[in-house]
């Protein structure tokens, strides 16, 4: 559980770093419109940079959104990014938990084999090299021998097959590769959570998942937006990418808080039967 611990904060980590920026941003504008001292002009007090920052800040002022957009673009990639980490800390923590590769729940082991071979057959579409691919198949062929690893007490998968995308991070594809770790409703559970209902005021369970993944779909839609500019796009204030720092981490903690209850299940259930949970 220590992974998806660090992996958590070190998203947490990055969150904060980006809500120091668009403070920085807020700052700034609140600088270019501030009024200097009279000793600051009249050079009673010598601070030329300061003076040379303010004669510039009231043609940057209007700019600083698109600096505010570009943190919208590195939050969503940051969110894949932790939702790849999580993913493929689960496979690998399940794969521990199993002695061999019929242990792993269906899903797994289907999703595995299926993406496995796509991959092969044209890697750099899925972000690999040709030797990764390669690494991957021999891994699945190994699995698929009962023989190899019997009587370990655990396996390896190349869990980084599990986490492969096409398209942003949508509510869609947020259930689609939870559920290849054997996460059947991830937005559901989520939606039972308390501090996620408190963020969004909402008290009803089904209310709390529509919500959340509403604001995903929004973000996504931003995100979008941002990065196909056209001469009608409005780029975020910084309060607004500021309050999505704030959805993204609520729901990150959350989200691990119920990848490890996940896990924990699974590892107790196979511990205490020594067959697949899932099947």
């Amino acid at each position: 559980m220590s992974g998806l611990t660090a992996i958590l904060d070190d998203f947490k980590s990055d969150l904060n770093r980006v809500r120091d920026l668009l403070s920085l941003i807020k700052n700034f504008r609140t600088f270019g419109a501030s009024t200097p001292p009279l000793e600051i002009v009249t050079e009673t007090i010598a601070w030329k940079e300061a003076m040379v920052l303010k004669e510039s800040a009231p043609n940057l002022r209007t700019d600083l959104p698109i600096m505010s957009g570009s943190m919208v673009l590195y939050l969503c990639g940051r969110l894949e990014y932790f939702v790849r980490q999580i993913v493929e800390n689960i496979g690998d923590e399940i794969a521990a938990a199993v002695a061999n590769y019929e242990a792993l729940p269906k899903g797994m082991r289907d999703e595995l084999r299926r993406r496995t071979l796509d991959i092969v057959k044209t890697p750099t579409k899925y972000g690999f090299q040709s030797t990764e691919a390669d690494l991957a198949l021999i891994a699945l062929a190994k699995n698929l021998d009962n023989s190899v690893a019997s009587g370990s007490g655990s396996i390896s998968i190349a869990s980084k097959i599990l986490s492969v995308t096409e398209s942003n991070m949508r509510p869609s594809v947020l259930q689609d590769v939870m559920k290849r770790v054997d996460f059947s409703d991830v937005w559901r559970e989520l939606g039972k959570q308390a501090k996620l209902k408190e963020f969004l005021q909402e008290s009803e369970d089904k209310e709390c998942s529509s919500a959340a993944a509403k604001r995903l779909d929004r973000l996504m839609d931003l995100r979008n937006q941002i990065a196909h500019p056209t001469a009608g796009t409005t780029f975020p204030d910084p309060d607004q990418v500021i309050w999505i720092t704030e959805y993204l981490e609520v729901l990150s903690i959350v989200l691990v808080d119920l990848c490890k209850l996940h896990l924990t299940r699974f590892t107790t259930a196979v511990r205490s039967t020594g067959i697949d949970p899932f099947a």
